[in-house]
């Protein structure tokens, strides 16, 4: 049974709902689909709803359609498909400044996101204990960042990017976070653009402590006035550049 959606056609609404149950590995890779005939009665559609379904699904590398034979199952994941879509992105935008900072809104719109819910699930403890390990492996690299250690600063870019990474995948939305996985690179190779200070990094690291201690406490809108003021600030930077 579909829910209907009045913005959704007929074949948006079952290539949704066979999209979730292959994505859910109800129907694993090289499986064939029911017949379109069977699918039909399903549903209770037409054929051509189905056929034009099967098309969405083929064009999103799910499943793959052979003339006279039953659609075979392509793919258990949307990474083919989010990949692409990056690289169409990317070349339409050839990584200019306003595609950068538009990734940086889809960031902070997903960060924000994640530590208000974050904040309130009652199974969070296990992500914030490795968002605290993170900081704390942060917070011990300072006094070498301070002494000019190359190494320790490109050590501490890489558990800020792992805080980030662990708190995005955290808001449970797989094709958010795959996008953002795909195109971070850009992002993150124009932040490394940026030179920043001791003072600065310091104040980073204290800000990543503040928001740990309040998604451990379960203070939603405090999480998230610390994270959206963290990144408005990175975006600040990247304006600059």
């Amino acid at each position: 049974m579909i829910t209907s959606f009045s913005t959704e056609t007929k074949s948006a609404q079952i290539a949704r709902k066979i999209e979730e149950m292959i994505l859910n590995n109800e129907y694993e890779a090289g499986e064939p689909l029911p017949s379109q005939a069977d699918l039909a009665t399903d549903f209770k559609a037409s054929s051509r709803s189905i056929r034009e379904a099967f098309k969405q699904l083929e064009a999103k590398g799910l499943v793959e359609i052979s003339q006279g034979k039953r659609a075979v199952v392509k793919s258990n994941s949307l990474d083919q498909f989010v990949a692409s879509l990056s690289s169409t992105l990317i070349s339409k935008h050839t990584a200019d400044k306003k595609l950068l900072l538009d990734l940086m809104q889809v960031r902070t719109t997903v960060e924000v996101s994640a530590s208000r819910e974050l904040s309130r699930s009652d199974h969070r403890h296990l992500l914030v204990k490795s968002l605290d390990n993170l900081t704390t492996k942060m917070e011990a690299l300072l006094p070498r960042i301070e002494l000019g250690e190359r190494d320790a600063f490109i050590q501490w870019n890489s558990h800020d990017f792992n805080f980030h990474k662990t708190l995005i995948d955290s808001n449970d939305n797989v094709i958010l976070s795959a996008i953002y996985e795909n195109l971070s690179p850009l992002l993150y190779q124009s932040m490394d653009q940026i030179e920043s200070t001791f003072t600065e990094l310091e104040k980073s690291t204290k800000e990543h402590r503040y928001l740990v201690e309040a998604l451990e406490n379960g203070q939603t809108d405090l999480a998230v006035a610390l994270t959206l003021v963290h990144l408005t600030a990175i975006r600040g930077k990247l304006e600059e550049v």
